[in-house]
Protein backbone atom coordinates (compact mmCIF):
# COMPACT_ATOMS: atom_id res chain seq x y z
CA UNK A 1 0.00 0.00 0.00
CA UNK A 2 2.83 2.38 0.92
CA UNK A 3 4.60 1.47 -2.33
CA UNK A 4 1.48 2.31 -4.34
CA UNK A 5 1.13 5.66 -2.57
CA UNK A 6 4.78 6.51 -3.23
CA UNK A 7 4.39 5.59 -6.88
CA UNK A 8 1.25 7.74 -7.10
CA UNK A 9 3.10 10.68 -5.52
CA UNK A 10 6.03 10.22 -7.94
CA UNK A 11 3.65 10.13 -10.91
CA UNK A 12 1.96 13.32 -9.72
CA UNK A 13 5.36 14.96 -9.34
CA UNK A 14 6.35 14.00 -12.89
CA UNK A 15 3.02 15.25 -14.28
CA UNK A 16 3.34 18.55 -12.41
CA UNK A 17 6.87 19.00 -13.75
CA UNK A 18 5.73 18.31 -17.33
CA UNK A 19 2.84 20.78 -16.96
CA UNK A 20 5.15 23.37 -15.43
CA UNK A 21 7.63 23.01 -18.30
CA UNK A 22 4.78 23.31 -20.81
CA UNK A 23 3.42 26.48 -19.22
CA UNK A 24 6.91 28.02 -19.27
CA UNK A 25 7.09 27.33 -23.02
CA UNK A 26 3.53 28.59 -23.54
CA UNK A 27 4.40 31.82 -21.70
CA UNK A 28 7.46 32.28 -23.91
CA UNK A 29 5.40 31.63 -27.03
CA UNK A 30 2.77 34.16 -25.97
CA UNK A 31 5.44 36.75 -25.10
CA UNK A 32 7.05 36.38 -28.54
CA UNK A 33 3.66 36.58 -30.30
CA UNK A 34 2.69 39.68 -28.34
CA UNK A 35 6.02 41.51 -28.53
CA UNK A 36 6.39 41.03 -32.29
CA UNK A 37 3.43 43.40 -32.67
CA UNK A 38 5.07 46.12 -30.57
CA UNK A 39 8.16 46.70 -32.69
CA UNK A 40 8.76 47.94 -36.22
CA UNK A 41 12.50 47.17 -36.22
CA UNK A 42 13.25 44.49 -38.81
CA UNK A 43 15.96 42.78 -36.77
CA UNK A 44 13.73 42.56 -33.66
CA UNK A 45 10.82 41.15 -35.68
CA UNK A 46 13.14 38.52 -37.16
CA UNK A 47 14.58 37.64 -33.74
CA UNK A 48 11.16 37.35 -32.10
CA UNK A 49 9.82 35.20 -34.94
CA UNK A 50 12.88 32.96 -34.59
CA UNK A 51 12.21 32.50 -30.86
CA UNK A 52 8.51 31.93 -31.54
CA UNK A 53 9.23 29.13 -34.01
CA UNK A 54 11.91 27.60 -31.79
CA UNK A 55 9.57 27.48 -28.78
CA UNK A 56 6.72 26.10 -30.88
CA UNK A 57 8.94 23.32 -32.23
CA UNK A 58 10.07 22.62 -28.67
CA UNK A 59 6.45 22.21 -27.58
CA UNK A 60 5.83 19.86 -30.52
CA UNK A 61 8.84 17.72 -29.62
CA UNK A 62 8.22 17.39 -25.88
CA UNK A 63 4.44 17.78 -25.61
CA UNK A 64 3.07 16.71 -29.00
CA UNK A 65 2.07 18.44 -32.23
CA UNK A 66 -1.59 18.77 -31.18
CA UNK A 67 -0.65 20.72 -28.07
CA UNK A 68 1.71 22.86 -30.16
CA UNK A 69 -1.10 23.65 -32.63
CA UNK A 70 -3.50 24.55 -29.82
CA UNK A 71 -0.78 26.69 -28.22
CA UNK A 72 -0.12 28.86 -31.29
CA UNK A 73 -3.86 29.27 -31.93
CA UNK A 74 -4.39 30.26 -28.28
CA UNK A 75 -1.48 32.73 -28.32
CA UNK A 76 -2.51 34.44 -31.56
CA UNK A 77 -6.19 34.59 -30.52
CA UNK A 78 -5.33 36.06 -27.10
CA UNK A 79 -2.97 38.60 -28.68
CA UNK A 80 -5.68 39.59 -31.16
CA UNK A 81 -8.16 40.16 -28.31
CA UNK A 82 -5.62 42.30 -26.44
CA UNK A 83 -4.45 44.37 -29.42
CA UNK A 84 -7.54 44.47 -31.63
CA UNK A 85 -8.20 48.17 -30.98
CA UNK A 86 -4.51 49.16 -30.94
CA UNK A 87 -3.56 51.66 -33.62
CA UNK A 88 -0.24 50.76 -35.23
CA UNK A 89 2.00 53.54 -36.54
CA UNK A 90 4.90 53.39 -38.99
CA UNK A 91 6.91 56.52 -39.80
CA UNK A 92 4.27 58.49 -37.89
CA UNK A 93 1.41 57.22 -40.06
CA UNK A 94 -1.37 54.90 -38.83
CA UNK A 95 -1.67 51.57 -40.65
CA UNK A 96 -5.03 49.89 -40.25
CA UNK A 97 -5.32 46.11 -40.26
CA UNK A 98 -1.62 45.48 -39.66
CA UNK A 99 -2.01 43.59 -36.38
CA UNK A 100 -4.71 41.31 -37.81
CA UNK A 101 -2.57 40.66 -40.89
CA UNK A 102 0.52 40.04 -38.75
CA UNK A 103 -1.24 37.52 -36.50
CA UNK A 104 -2.84 35.72 -39.46
CA UNK A 105 0.59 35.48 -41.11
CA UNK A 106 2.13 34.17 -37.88
CA UNK A 107 -0.61 31.57 -37.49
CA UNK A 108 -0.42 30.31 -41.10
CA UNK A 109 3.39 30.32 -41.24
CA UNK A 110 3.73 28.68 -37.82
CA UNK A 111 1.31 25.91 -38.76
CA UNK A 112 3.15 25.19 -42.03
CA UNK A 113 6.51 25.22 -40.24
CA UNK A 114 5.12 23.01 -37.47
CA UNK A 115 3.82 20.36 -39.88
CA UNK A 116 7.17 20.33 -41.67
CA UNK A 117 9.06 20.07 -38.38
CA UNK A 118 6.94 17.13 -37.18
CA UNK A 119 7.60 15.21 -40.41
CA UNK A 120 11.34 15.92 -40.41
CA UNK A 121 11.92 15.42 -36.67
CA UNK A 122 11.10 11.71 -36.80
CA UNK A 123 13.96 11.19 -39.23
CA UNK A 124 16.53 13.92 -38.65
CA UNK A 125 16.21 14.96 -35.00
CA UNK A 126 15.46 18.34 -33.45
CA UNK A 127 18.45 20.46 -34.51
CA UNK A 128 18.29 19.85 -38.26
CA UNK A 129 14.47 19.74 -38.40
CA UNK A 130 14.25 23.07 -36.60
CA UNK A 131 16.99 24.47 -38.83
CA UNK A 132 14.97 23.57 -41.94
CA UNK A 133 11.43 24.37 -40.77
CA UNK A 134 12.33 27.74 -39.23
CA UNK A 135 13.49 29.42 -42.49
CA UNK A 136 10.54 27.95 -44.42
CA UNK A 137 8.10 29.21 -41.81
CA UNK A 138 9.78 32.63 -41.80
CA UNK A 139 9.66 32.87 -45.60
CA UNK A 140 5.91 32.14 -45.60
CA UNK A 141 5.34 34.79 -42.91
CA UNK A 142 7.40 37.40 -44.75
CA UNK A 143 5.70 36.73 -48.09
CA UNK A 144 2.25 37.04 -46.51
CA UNK A 145 3.23 40.32 -44.85
CA UNK A 146 4.71 41.46 -48.17
CA UNK A 147 1.29 40.99 -49.78
CA UNK A 148 -0.19 43.21 -47.07
CA UNK A 149 2.40 45.97 -47.50
CA UNK A 150 2.10 46.07 -51.31
CA UNK A 151 -1.02 48.23 -50.94
CA UNK A 152 0.87 50.71 -48.73
CA UNK A 153 4.47 50.83 -49.96
CA UNK A 154 6.09 50.81 -53.41
CA UNK A 155 7.29 47.42 -54.62
CA UNK A 156 11.01 48.18 -54.22
CA UNK A 157 10.53 49.03 -50.53
CA UNK A 158 8.50 45.86 -49.91
CA UNK A 159 11.21 43.75 -51.58
CA UNK A 160 13.91 45.49 -49.52
CA UNK A 161 12.11 44.81 -46.23
CA UNK A 162 11.41 41.19 -47.23
CA UNK A 163 15.07 40.66 -48.14
CA UNK A 164 16.39 42.16 -44.89
CA UNK A 165 13.93 40.35 -42.61
CA UNK A 166 14.48 37.01 -44.35
CA UNK A 167 18.26 37.46 -44.20
CA UNK A 168 18.15 38.23 -40.46
CA UNK A 169 15.88 35.27 -39.76
CA UNK A 170 18.10 32.89 -41.73
CA UNK A 171 21.13 34.19 -39.83
CA UNK A 172 19.40 33.55 -36.49
CA UNK A 173 18.30 30.11 -37.70
CA UNK A 174 21.90 29.19 -38.54
CA UNK A 175 23.07 30.41 -35.11
CA UNK A 176 20.42 28.33 -33.34
CA UNK A 177 21.31 25.28 -35.45
CA UNK A 178 25.01 25.61 -34.58
CA UNK A 179 24.23 26.04 -30.87
CA UNK A 180 21.89 23.02 -30.96
CA UNK A 181 24.56 20.87 -32.61
CA UNK A 182 27.16 22.05 -30.10
CA UNK A 183 24.85 21.12 -27.21
CA UNK A 184 24.16 17.68 -28.73
CA UNK A 185 27.89 16.98 -28.98
CA UNK A 186 28.74 18.53 -25.62
CA UNK A 187 26.06 16.66 -23.65
CA UNK A 188 27.56 13.13 -23.94
CA UNK A 189 31.07 14.51 -23.35
CA UNK A 190 29.84 16.24 -20.20
CA UNK A 191 28.09 13.06 -19.00
CA UNK A 192 31.22 10.95 -19.56
CA UNK A 193 33.43 13.50 -17.80
CA UNK A 194 31.02 13.61 -14.87
CA UNK A 195 31.02 9.80 -14.61
CA UNK A 196 34.83 9.68 -14.70
CA UNK A 197 35.13 12.31 -11.98
CA UNK A 198 32.61 10.42 -9.86
CA UNK A 199 34.52 7.15 -10.42
CA UNK A 200 37.81 8.83 -9.47
CA UNK A 201 36.31 10.30 -6.30
CA UNK A 202 34.86 6.89 -5.32
CA UNK A 203 38.15 5.07 -6.00
CA UNK A 204 39.96 7.39 -3.62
Amino acid sequence: MIGLNLRHINNLGVMNKILQNYFYKLSGLFAATLCINFTNKIVYCALLFTFLTLILNGIAKYHGSKKATVSIVLCTATTLCLLYNKQYYMAGKPISGLIVASLCAILIASYIGLRLFVKLELRYGFALSNGISLPISALVDHLLMGLFFIRIWPMHKVCSVLYKETAYTYLFAVCIYLVSVAILYAKPIYSKTKQRLRWLSCSR
